[in-house]
């Protein structure tokens, strides 16, 4: 008979390091049982025995220790990678035995999920594959799902930015698929059913569905979740039979005080005066006397010598804590490692397998070699505040790029000189661009056809690609798993050197410049700007472009009549337009740049921030890798860009006849505040309750007749940021204030009345 279930165990648990330096990750042990011996009993309490695994990581392992399945009442066919295949492509190698209607589960989740509930509905739908979906409370992790009011899938974001969240709900890894999904799965490279091959069919019109489980889900993919799921099968949150108390095996001292929520394992030694809270402590482990053991779980033979403390921690089997020594939240020792007497270990920091942390010592890193922190992203980049962190930084974009020809480049001198020499010393061939901005790094990027570029400015890192455009989420969410496990770049192997450019600004504005520069014109131009040198290269490109009356001033003076004004941000990112009789709003001048691009090019592009107000003047296509969308991008993201496009056009005619053709529209934002893990569910929930149309793009856009409303989670605070854009200033506030006043509801726990989701706006 044919197979009925595949449980995919073939990752390696990079962030679980170093549980897993030396064992997969469906064997990392809770409450002495392997985590996937917990999907083994679910599949049997449903019916399902007939089960084939597909390894890659350390095969051998799950072999020896799961056998044949006997254990747990199934029948287990192992199905080996000898190269990776991708998750769906591994699925190929037990083509031939899944015949019906068929389970894949993840070996390194832990769920209660009703499985046969789930077919129910499968079977209900007629889909070719139903996807298991949870709400969570922070997706960014997860591949986020969007389903219809039917439970059918209409869109995928696989490991969004919080901008681009829309919804809570989150892809589990559980999947109930027909056999025709083969014919969807390519035979060559490594397709992977969340990125490759569920888009792919819902693009195609298949039948997909998505079903919401009420039932306890957990992706145990670092440490933080791993200590959690234990604590919810103590807790009894897992709808599953697991071992609790204390083992009859267990030896425990009658001074020793156990709490509820525990496991004591066979073989353990629990001394006098000792302490165990919501911890696990597995078998042959020790707690001396006096010891402390809170919010942790103790693997086989691990040992907690007197008057130790251990608090949200794990220690692997062997791993011991000394007399006296001191873990904080969030470590872990891998096995064998050791803290020595009276050593402590500052939150977080992970000791990786037989390696030492020597008595009395306060270790702040990881030990590994040496360690940095998890590096902090925001707007402004990653944050450095030593030089360790500039080079695992510029070492791990290296390695998740592959950029070798570079350019450096922004204002903090120091810095960029630690990211010259870091990259260099990753065996990059770095171009030092000295004290340029963010625009003209990116531009300089593309015109010189380097692999990627570094701007230091602010204490902080930006990185960029071979496009010159920022690191993805995803992108940066590699640079920081590459940081945390030292996967880095040899270093020092003399492949890397510095070079210091000369000339960059004449490349940069060579690159700006339209192809009739030098064109006379009496065209009077006031430039205002704070950066003193970014003023002076604003000047230098309207001379080069034929404009011989150019004025500069640091701020902005009452223009003479017949002056086009331009106020230049100081760093170049942005540019805002004024005459001596107006003040031009920002998306006005975004505006007038568009329909000034449309022009050129005939045709525009829907990049983040574009006004809707932009589809007056075109159709937008969605952004490609095109020389006309780079150039759109260029202008949207460089005020210097955006001023010789704008002067370029005033040769033809005068600045108020074009603003004649420009729609008129008007932007008000607001930002609610919001808990950071509401967020997903907030924009869902908002979502699902509209009565108007809508386009999923950055959040969730809701469509007026006289307007948009824009409203997405904020990507580095607690907040919803809600964007309205109309026609005239008032609807914009009122637009505004409706669509606040549903996220304030939602975020509260508020239920909408129904007068206010379809609250009438005034004519």
């Amino acid at each position: 008979m044919g197979l009925q279930a595949i449980i995919m165990a073939g990752g390696e648990g990079v962030r679980l390091q170093p549980l897993t330096c030396s064992l997969p990750k469906p064997l990392v042990p809770l409450l002495g049982e392997p985590c996937m011996g917990y999907a083994l009993r679910l599949m049997r309490q449903h019916g399902i025995t007939r089960i084939g695994s597909t390894l890659w990581y350390r095969p051998k392992c799950i072999r020896d220790a799961l056998h044949r399945g006997e254990k747990w009442g199934v029948s287990l066919r192992y199905y080996e990678e000898t190269v990776p295949m991708g998750t769906a492509g591994s699925l190929r190698m037990a083509m031939n035995e899944l015949k019906d209607t068929f389970f894949v589960l993840s070996g390194d989740g832990l769920t209660d999920c009703d499985l046969t509930q789930a077919m129910a509905f499968h079977l209900e739908k007629g889909a070719v594959a139903t996807l298991v979906l949870k709400r969570v409370g922070i997706p960014l992790p997860y591949g986020v799902v969007v389903t219809d009011g039917s439970g059918r899938i209409t869109r995928f974001l696989e490991k969004p930015a919080w901008g681009e969240v829309v919804s809570d709900l989150v892809n589990t890894g559980i999947y109930i698929l027909e056999p025709e999904i083969f014919a969807h799965i390519p035979e060559g490279g490594m397709p992977d059913f969340g990125k490759d091959v569920f888009p792919a069919l819902v693009r195609s019109g298949l039948p997909v569905y998505g079903y919401e489980t009420d039932g306890y889900w957990c992706d145990i993919g670092d440490l933080r979740a791993y200590l959690k799921a234990q604590q919810d099968l103590l807790s009894g949150r897992v709808r599953l039979p697991h071992p609790a108390g204390v083992d009859p095996a267990a030896r425990v001292d009658p001074a020793a005080e156990i709490g509820e929520k525990c496991w004591i394992g066979p073989g353990a030694v629990i001394g006098p005066g000792a302490r165990v809270i919501r911890s696990a402590v597995g078998p042959d482990a020790v707690v001396g006397e006096g010891a402390a053991v809170t919010d942790s779980c103790l693997w086989t033979r691990a040992a907690v010598r007197s008057k130790a403390r251990v608090a949200g921690s794990v220690l692997c089997t062997g791993a011991a804590v000394r007399s006296g020594a001191e873990t904080g939240e969030g470590c872990a020792l891998g096995p064998g490692a050791v803290a020595g007497p009276y050593a402590v270990l500052r939150p977080g920091v992970r000791v990786w397998p037989h390696l030492k942390v020597a008595p009395g010592a306060v270790a702040a890193r990881n030990v590994v070699t040496e360690d940095v922190a998890a590096p902090q992203w925001s707007a402004a980049g990653a944050a450095c505040t030593d030089p360790g962190d500039v080079c695992a930084l510029c070492s791990a974009y290296r390695k998740v790029t592959g950029a070798r020809m570079v350019i450096v480049g922004g204002p903090d001198g120091a810095l960029r000189s630690l990211a010259e020499g870091a990259l260099a010393a990753a065996g990059a061939k770095v171009f030092g661009a000295g004290d340029v901005t963010w625009p003209m790094l990116r531009t300089l990027i593309r015109a010189l056809r380097l692999e990627g570029g570094t701007y230091a400015g602010g204490g902080a890192l930006r990185f960029a690609d071979r496009q010159g455009r920022a690191l993805s989420a995803r992108q940066q969410s590699a640079v920081s798993a590459c940081v945390l496990r030292q996967d880095l770049p040899p270093a020092f192997d003399g492949s890397g050197e510095v070079t210091h450019l000369t000339g960059a600004e004449a490349v940069y504005l060579s690159a700006l410049l339209p192809g009739d520069a030098g064109r006379e014109t009496a065209l009077p131009v006031l430039v205002c700007c704070a950066s003193g040198p970014l003023r002076h290269l604003a000047a230098e490109a309207l001379r080069r472009m034929g404009v011989s009356r150019v004025r500069t001033a640091e701020t902005p003076p009452l223009p003479e009549p017949g002056e086009t004004g331009f106020l230049l941000a100081p760093d170049g990112e942005s540019v805002s337009l004024f005459t001596r009789d107006t003040v031009y709003a920002p998306e006005q001048t975004a505006l007038l740049r568009l329909l000034l691009l449309h022009r050129e090019q005939g045709k525009l592009y829907d990049l983040p921030g574009t006004p809707r107000a932009a589809e007056e003047i075109s159709a937008l296509q969605p952004p490609d890798g095109s020389d006309a969308c780079a150039r759109q991008r260029t202008a949207a993201e460089d005020g210097l860009a955006t001023m010789l496009l704008i002067c370029r056009s005033l040769r033809e005619k005068p600045l108020e006849a074009w603003m004649a053709e420009t729609p008129r529209t008007h932007l008000v934002t607001r930002e609610i505040p919001c808990r950071t893990e509401d967020k997903g569910r907030v924009v869902r929930q908002l979502w699902q309750t509209a009565q108007t149309p809508h386009v999923l793009g950055e959040g969730v856009r809701f469509s007026h007749p006289r307007g948009f409303a824009t409203v997405a989670a904020d990507a580095h605070r607690g907040a919803v940021r809600i964007t309205a854009e109309a026609g005239d200033t008032e609807f914009a506030h009122e637009l505004c204030d409706l669509y606040a006043g549903r996220v304030r509801a939602l975020a509260e726990g508020r239920k909408m009345a129904e007068t206010e989701k379809n609250a009438p706006f005034s004519t």
